[in-house]
């Protein structure tokens, strides 16, 4: 995915074109957003375990769940291995656990899931950070976000946007809610609808003076267009760099490829460039990622709250709706 994404968003800024025909988003008053998909991959594999394979240490609940940190404060229950995960370190097995966790926060108690390493012998556990430096990634995390997307009922509810890149849309002045969450993909063309009628919608609330909650934008590619993916990697350059990344955003999904800030010539001419792409390649590569890695496979999604309490909420299906939940006091 990482060099995928790099290439495409590379392609996109060297085989721009001045000509076509520009886009031209819905009306606010046709808010029914269908669902697109997204691009899937399978970059790491799991399987059915047997008891045998499965190690004593692991096969013994009343030690697992002291593991998973059964104290005063919490408590475990149910704990129990459903799968097996396949590592990139050689040597190394991954074991899945899913185990219910009851605390103050959760006291009707919330199902978890875990990965334990251990080597072939199955008589050491590795805990700990497992980094990648050559492509700096933390595979725990990766591995984690996949089997979460994996098992869980719904994909969407495996994400964490909260962890991923954003570009944020101020809210009103005395709105003091957490931001929603807006995760799409501008490489179709229900993404730029979908993204436009939200933006329009929130502007128009500004502007009427109803307090808006802030609007999060979180983009990913699914690879399908090259230029929406280079598009949307230098819009998140550019917001870190210069701060206009959203307008660039807003103005490439209403005219496409017909945007002036991406004309070759400009671009060529143009001193950031190399800096947004540097930035924003790596950001949406990584938000990519994570949606990959969780298994999602329809975009836009949306969610609600702030930090562990963040969750995915249905998509809103109308004007009224969306008025609802944007003006939430």
């Amino acid at each position: 995915m990482r060099s995928d994404l790099r290439v495409l968003a590379v392609a996109a800024c060297l085989a721009i074109t001045g000509t076509g025909s520009s886009f031209a988003a819905g009306g606010l008053s046709d808010f029914v957003v269908k669902p697109t998909k997204l691009s899937q991959g399978s970059p790491i594999k799991t399987s059915n375990v047997e008891d045998k394979d499965i190690p004593d240490w692991l096969r013994k609940s009343e030690r697992l769940e002291a593991m998973l940190g059964d104290d005063g404060k919490s408590r475990v229950e149910n704990a129990k291995v459903v799968s097996k995960v396949e590592t990139p370190i050689p040597g190394l097995d991954g074991f899945v656990v899913q185990a219910d966790i009851f605390n103050a926060k959760s006291p009707e108690g919330r199902k978890e899931l875990f990965v334990f390493y251990t080597d072939k012998t199955k008589r050491y556990l590795f805990v700990g950070m497992l980094i990648d430096m050559e492509k700096e990634r933390d595979l725990n995390m990766m591995t984690e976000r996949y089997v979460r997307g994996q098992l869980a009922d719904n994909p969407a509810k495996a994400l964490r946007p909260q962890d991923m890149h954003g570009l944020v849309i101020p809210g009103g002045k005395t709105n003091k809610m957490a931001p929603l969450q807006f995760v799409v993909d501008l490489g179709h063309e229900n993404g730029k609808s979908s993204f436009l009628n939200v933006v329009r919608l929130h502007q128009s609330l500004l502007d009427g003076g109803k307090n808006p909650r802030p609007l999060r934008i979180v983009l990913v590619s699914g690879g399908k267009d090259e230029m929406s993916t280079g598009a949307m990697a230098m819009a998140m350059g550019y917001q870190k760099i210069s701060g206009d990344g959203l307008p660039k955003l807003i103005e490439y999904a209403e005219q496409g490829r017909s945007t002036p800030w991406m004309n070759p010539a400009r671009l060529k001419n143009d001193a950031n460039l190399k800096q947004a792409m540097g930035i924003g390649i790596f950001q949406i590569e990584d938000n990519s990622s994570q949606a990959m890695l969780a298994r999602l496979d329809t975009l836009p999604l949306i969610y609600d709250g702030t930090g562990d309490k963040t969750k995915y909420i249905m998509l809103p299906t109308g004007k009224a709706d969306w008025t609802q939940l944007l003006t939430k006091p």
